[in-house]
Parts: structure tokens; sequence; C-alpha cells
């Protein structure tokens, strides 16, 4: 990791991703954090970071289903045959109201 500092105490780095290796910059608020948590710079550009949290994240798939209350058609990240009460947008507000 390739970092140079300014007077600013602004951190410039490469990303070490291989298909991305873009410029990014660690302001001095960011800096002091990883300094207080003890924890090393970042060897990622920020987009980078994100692609890869967003890679661990299980995926969502959506399902259509009936509400439990009025019957509408709608979608759900519960299947029909999951074992919980789903109701609608709608039917959901009124029944918490």
């Amino acid at each position: 990791m390739a970092a140079t500092s300014t007077q600013n105490d602004i951190v410039k780095l490469v990303c070490q991703e291989p298909s991305c290796k873009k410029d990014f910059i660690v302001i001095s608020a960011e800096k002091k954090f990883y300094e207080q948590k003890k924890l090393p710079l970042p060897d990622h550009c920020p987009a980078c970071r994100h692609k890869q949290r967003m890679a661990l994240r299980s995926e969502r798939q959506l399902y259509k289903r009936t509400c439990d209350k009025c019957k509408e058609s709608m979608l759900s990240v519960y299947p029909s045959d999951a074992p919980y009460v789903v109701y609608c947008h709608k039917c959901f507000w009124e029944n918490i109201g």
C-alpha cells in the first residue's frame, strides 16, 4: 500500500484490487478513527469495500403471496409456506395504528 501524507493529515492511497487500482483518500477524521481502534488503513477504495460487503450479504428473494388479512396479491421476502403472518403495507399500518 503506497501512502502519502499531506499537511492536512489526508492520506492518499491506491486501491489494491487488481481490477481497480483507483486513487482514494483517507481524511484526517477517518485516519484518527483507524488509529484509535488500532486498525490498519484500508487497502481498497470505498467502492471496492462496499462491493466486498455486499458480496457477504445473503441474497434476498421475493415471493408472490397474498396478504393474510385482505388477501390482496403482494411481494414478500417470506414464501407462502412460511409459518409467519404477513400483511401488505396497508394492512400492516392499519394493524399497528
